[in-house]
């Protein structure tokens, strides 16, 4: 299986998620923040191969948005985007 990773267009829309994620969850490692994007990573990769989750979209992981999706084939890595409300 090739491995997916996750990344977001801005500082701002990462620390929005992580924010957002801490009010529904606990606080976060470094390590566990990374765990959690791997985690991320695997699911929307599931979710867009299964036809679930369609790229452009707003993709929520476990109750919490994480921002509108994109996915750059050459770097095998999904990008995120905060959407605007």
């Amino acid at each position: 299986m090739e491995e997916v990773m996750i990344e977001f267009y801005k500082g701002k829309d990462e620390q929005d998620f992580l924010d957002r994620w801490q009010e529904e969850h606990d606080a976060l490692s470094e390590d566990q923040i990374d765990e959690l994007y791997a985690d991320i990573a695997d699911a929307i990769d599931e979710a867009v191969k299964k036809g679930e989750h369609e790229l452009g979209e707003s993709y929520t992981y476990k109750g919490v948005p994480v921002g509108r999706s994109d996915f750059n084939a050459f770097y095998s890595l999904y990008l995120f985007e905060a959407t605007k409300d």
